[in-house]
């Protein structure tokens, strides 16, 4: 049998949102993915939301931390936002073409 998994195109993002986990505003990796919607990963607990729905937690040790550090890589990688960037890779992923008006 064979499997193949293909990850969505996505579109980094840095936020300071609310962590409901955490209870308090913290650095947010949001990942803007079209077909499939926002997703959320706290750079402090670790913990990732699809949509507002919390993902299922790993069940083995260190896991926190390896999302968090993870997630605080991205989030550093993903620099400041761009509203004209983001708009281009949303009408790319979208086969937007201005000759279509």
């Amino acid at each position: 049998m064979n499997v193949i998994i293909c990850r969505a195109p996505r579109f980094s993002m840095r936020r300071i949102l609310r962590c409901p986990t955490c209870r308090t505003r913290r650095r947010m990796l949001v990942h803007d993915e079209v077909w499939y919607g926002t997703s959320t990963t706290c750079c402090h607990c670790g913990d990732h939301w699809q949509d507002g729905e919390l993902y299922p937690r790993p069940a083995r040790r260190g896991w926190r931390k390896e999302a968090a550090a993870k997630a605080t890589a991205e989030w550093l990688a993903a620099g400041v936002y761009d509203k004209a960037a983001h708009e281009a890779w949303v009408r790319y992923q979208l086969g937007y073409d201005e000759a279509d008006r």
